[in-house]
């Protein structure tokens, strides 16, 4: 069986995203650092911290429709140029104290950001074969998670001598990626889409309802502990070393659970072993030890690599490639907004403690497993 890599355009778009994932955590950890430290408001800062969530709500359908509608290759070659234009001006309005201006910039920027990475995810689906995707989506998972740890491990003593200047690197790293990027051949361009399609299929097609809705439930029910994780690992009763430790389990789950789906050939196994991961890491939360959330992120991601293959799979079957960036930018716009809901009476939640919040992501595990079962197609393997 030939490999991923043996595939001109998909070999030269896990370049360009390994490149590009190893400088977004410098970019991403620098502004959220200095606007946390330098505006003086929980309220503003909020305003920061939630932008790629609501971002995603309200542009996802569009990009959809930019995805399917025109050479997605071509979308995403120029919103990859319009990114280092928006992460200079950012850096510049952070170095000048313009901190007010520059939550408009960091909008700016979570909307090439996310159109971007809508149409990434869909490149990946695409570039290969159905048969070879679960390989290629490990094989791109290596390379973007190792170089993800890196830019992590490099960003501190990077912010320490560069500051806000830290994210003329990321704009650097992008414009040499362009020429990794330039004419890939993803798909022709599909007049036939509307900014109603991807909802048309998501109500007709039981394995795209099936991924959606199951993906959506599933990311809200461990969307506090992603967001939330600082403050779990404190009122767990550890510091900076465990949070570190979360954050290298986080890592190394993703790149393992990967590898475990990209070996199983039933869709079905990988659901169950999605839902039992991701059952067994509430519980442990109520033993008031740090160790918990390290555990807890560890098989979040390793569930969570086998749930992208599932989720990627059921989508191309039920979307067709003509029609996958628009399924895409429903999912994300439904998962997000049942994120923003679960992350928003999560501070309710916790008054009462950890067991408000491990009911609550447990149940909503339970709903999951439900609508696998009421979507058995998506669970089904494409034998085209």
């Amino acid at each position: 069986m030939p490999s991923p890599l043996d595939f001109k355009d998909f070999k030269r778009f896990t370049v360009n995203n390994a490149i590009t994932s190893g400088v977004y955590p410098l970019s991403e950890m620098t502004v959220m650092w200095l606007f946390y430290e330098n505006l003086h408001s929980l309220f503003l800062f909020s305003l920061v911290a939630s932008a790629r969530v609501v971002v995603r709500i309200f542009i996802s359908p569009l990009g959809g429709v930019l995805g399917d509608r025109f050479d997605r290759g071509k979308v995403y070659l120029v919103l990859k140029f319009m990114t280092p234009f928006i992460l200079v001006a950012l850096s510049l309005s952070m170095a000048t104290d313009g901190y007010i201006i520059g939550i408009l910039l960091v909008y700016i920027r979570a909307i090439i950001s996310e159109l971007t990475s809508l149409m990434g995810s869909t490149s990946l689906a695409t570039l290969l074969p159905k048969d070879l995707l679960p390989r290629g989506i490990f094989v791109n998972r290596v390379l973007k998670e190792i170089s993800s740890v890196s830019g992590t491990i490099l960003w501190p003593f990077l912010l320490k001598y560069l500051g806000p200047y830290v994210l003329f690197i990321s704009a650097l790293a992008t414009i040499l990626t362009l020429p990794l990027i330039w004419n890939l051949k993803i798909n022709p361009r599909n007049t036939n889409v509307k900014v109603t399609t991807g909802f048309k299929l998501f109500l007709s097609k039981p394995e795209v309802r099936g991924a959606v809705l199951g993906v959506a439930i599933d990311q809200s029910a461990i969307s506090y502990i992603l967001n939330y994780a600082p403050l779990l690992v404190q009122m767990e009763g550890g510091g900076a070393l465990f949070y570190s430790l979360a954050n290298i389990a986080f890592y190394i789950g993703m790149v393992v659970g990967s590898f475990i789906g990209s070996r199983i050939k039933n869709l079905g196994l990988i659901s169950v072993i999605n839902l039992a991961l991701k059952t067994s890491l509430f519980l442990p939360l109520l033993l008031h030890n740090p160790w918990a959330v390290v555990y807890a992120m560890l098989a979040i991601t390793l569930a969570d690599g086998n749930l992208e293959i599932l989720w990627l799979m059921s989508l191309r079957k039920g979307a067709g490639d003509q029609y996958l960036s628009s399924v895409m930018g429903v999912d994300e716009m439904v998962t997000n907004i049942g994120r923003l809901s679960v992350l928003e009476i999560t501070p309710f939640l916790l008054v009462s403690g950890f067991f408000p919040l491990v009911s609550l992501g447990s149940f909503l595990i339970g709903v999951e497993g439900i609508v696998n079962l009421l979507h058995k197609e998506m669970l089904e393997n494409d034998q085209t």
